[in-house]
């Protein structure tokens, strides 16, 4: 009986081993599964920074873009002033009574205007705007008009 006990025991330990293989087996399994979660997430992830990264790029480049129509309208601007000005100036220089007429002083209401800071926006407007004075209504008229 002591070798049939020492097959037994030998079998009862391959069990146990077999049982312990198919727990870390079913354990490992468990891990790919997650990983390969993790890694999908990942994948994901990626997926979704690579898509803003190219909205982001595709941003620049309209920026660029825009800022080259920019340019380019700034110096067409600047040209055309340019010679507005070599106009003025040759028209100037050429007759007398413009010359004269330019060497006047401006009238008192001009000069006013000119010392008045250039509004540049709708904040700009609200800030010149002094306080405190009343607007009149739509369909009210102004005490000077009938």
């Amino acid at each position: 009986m002591n070798g049939l006990a020492a097959k037994f025991a030998a079998c009862v330990a391959a069990l146990a081993a077999c049982a312990v293989a198919a727990l870390v087996v079913h354990a490992l399994r468990a891990d790919l599964g997650a990983t390969r979660q993790q890694l999908v997430e990942a994948r994901q992830a990626l997926a979704g920074r690579d898509d803003v990264i190219a909205r982001m790029r595709q941003d620049t480049a309209e920026r660029a873009r825009q800022q080259a129509r920019l340019d380019r309208s700034q110096a067409a601007i600047a040209s055309k002033l340019d010679a507005t000005r070599l106009e003025n100036r040759r028209l100037t220089d050429e007759n007398a009574a413009l010359r004269a007429w330019a060497g006047t002083r401006l009238p008192d209401d001009v000069v006013r205007l000119q010392a008045n800071p250039a509004l540049t926006g709708a904040d700009a407007y609200v800030e010149y705007v002094p306080g405190g004075e009343p607007l009149h209504a739509a369909d009210a008229r102004a005490p000077h008009q009938r």
